[in-house]
């Protein structure tokens, strides 16, 4: 018989969404008898608020990061909002009651803790049997994930697991897996082709600029110091995500310069990841995991507070990334790594250790144990 499953996400360009994307790939890759729906909760129930949510939480980022470092995982901001949460789940039930009873799933995947509760919400009210599976995108498990009726929590670490356990979860739902990432990742490419197709030499150190599929952080501050550097050369691969603004300004840049590649949201991130010598980021817990599956060293500057401020410091300290909190200590960290080719290899080797390149493969193999 035909399985059927249904995975929430939360918007469009995100990490949750990479993680959707990642769990359809998986159960793809273990069946073709299958039928996957992938849903983005904030758009189908409630789509106006979505967006005010959307450009509340970026500006917040881009300007007050430490109001969210603040609110993150905050019991009495928790304690504030749950009647508004519960009025908000209860608006939207008949919503998710209609979507799920249309579709029948076997089981459902949430990448994001606001779908999970108002599936566990559904499965309550309507004394419903369908598999609930949460998701965890970073190391960090906040208590919005917290809910009985949830069957299985797939988690990134073991260290990870034991905060679910200090919440309350039972040692039995939850799953070391790692984040879900697509298991593309896993396939090593025909680098010439790549170097080639984007015009770059193997003599030069091939740096990857990031900011998550949002092109967050200090994106901007890192090509112009980088730019500066005419003694190392650097080949900068720039990903500036949904950020259009971001692009513009450095495509008009990158006219100017032949070491500047700038692209807008990509779907091969895979393949510049694999070419590149060194990876600077935030720490977006898809990021850190893509990134660990391909075993490119990375270089953390500004994540932003809360989740990842917790990714950030795991990847510290399993010596598989280094963290850089200025301008000016940026460019010279870099240079140093560069002339420690030792040190890079071993933090490739750091990165590679702590993968889990068949997270996504293992979470969708729960879709058959029911």
């Amino acid at each position: 018989m035909k399985k059927k499953v249904m995975i929430f996400y939360f918007s469009k360009y995100s990490g949750h969404h990479q993680a959707a994307k990642a769990i359809e790939q998986g159960l793809l890759a273990l069946s073709d008898d299958i039928e996957v729906v992938k849903i983005n909760a904030l758009t189908y129930t409630n789509p106006i608020l979505g967006k005010i949510i959307n450009k509340a939480y970026l500006e917040i980022i881009k300007k007050k990061p430490e109001i969210w470092d603040n609110i993150y995982d905050n019991p009495d901001v928790m304690k504030k909002t749950k009647r508004a949460r519960e009025v908000l789940h209860k608006f939207n039930m008949s919503k998710i009651k209609k979507l799920i009873e249309k579709h029948s799933p076997d089981i459902v995947y949430c990448t994001q803790a606001f779908p999970c509760g108002m599936v566990a919400d559904y499965k309550k009210s309507s004394a419903s049997d369908v598999t609930l599976v949460g998701v965890l995108t970073d190391h960090a498990p906040h208590s919005y994930w917290l809910n009985d009726e949830v069957n299985y929590y797939v988690a990134p670490t073991e260290k990870t697991a034991k905060v679910l356990e200090g919440k309350g979860v039972s040692r039995n739902k939850i799953k070391i897996y790692g984040i879900p990432v697509d298991p593309k990742f896993r396939k090593r490419h025909y680098d010439q082709r790549i170097f080639s197709e984007y015009s770059l030499s193997k003599e030069s150190p091939t740096i990857l600029i990031m900011g998550g599929s949002q092109g967050l952080g200090a994106v901007k501050e890192c090509v112009e110091a980088l730019l500066s550097d005419e003694d190392y050369g650097y080949q900068l691969l720039v990903v500036t995500g949904a950020n259009k603004k971001l692009y513009n300004r450095l495509k008009r840049k990158s006219k100017k310069n032949r070491n500047l590649k700038v692209f807008p949201f990509v779907e091969n991130i895979d393949e510049l990841m694999e070419v590149s010598d060194l990876i600077i980021s935030k720490a977006g817990g898809m990021t850190t995991a893509e990134v660990s599956v391909k075993g490119t060293p990375l270089m953390i500057y500004k994540p932003i507070p809360g989740h990842e401020r917790m990714n950030t410091d795991y990847l510290v300290e399993e010596g598989a990334a280094v963290e850089v909190k200025d301008c000016n200590q940026l460019h010279e960290r870099i240079n140093e790594l560069f002339d420690s080719p030792g040190l890079l290899d071993k933090m490739r080797k750091k990165m590679k250790s702590i993968s889990s390149p068949d997270s996504a493969l293992k979470a969708a193999e729960l879709t058959f144990r029911n």
